[in-house]
């Protein structure tokens, strides 16, 4: 499954209001699992790709529309307009749970 991942609040989440920053405990298992390219306005987007070693990354606000299956992102009613996708949920928790019985998990 082709999926949109954003970072900040998604794939990298805080619990002190910013002043530290954890990946999401579930981001290894999501990118194992699927086709990811994340999809932020997240200045070290690239950085991340490399880390994370994604299939790719999409800057927000770049000239063509990104198409996947998925978009999962905190903020995904601000960008499903900018984006072609089938489904958007606004957490990976909130993925997972919708998709746990679905064959491509």
């Amino acid at each position: 499954m082709k999926i949109l991942l954003d970072i900040d609040d998604t794939a990298i989440i805080t619990k002190d209001r910013g002043k530290t920053w954890q990946e999401h405990p579930r981001l290894k298992e999501l990118i194992e699992k699927h086709e990811i390219y994340l999809y932020s306005g997240n200045p070290d987007i690239d950085n991340y790709h490399e880390k994370w070693k994604t299939k790719g990354y999409i800057p927000k606000g770049f000239s063509s529309i990104p198409k996947a299956d998925v978009l999962i992102d905190n903020n995904f009613d601000l960008h499903k307009t900018d984006v072609e996708v089938k489904k958007c949920y606004s957490s990976i928790d909130t993925f997972f749970r919708f998709n746990k019985n679905k064959k491509s998990l």
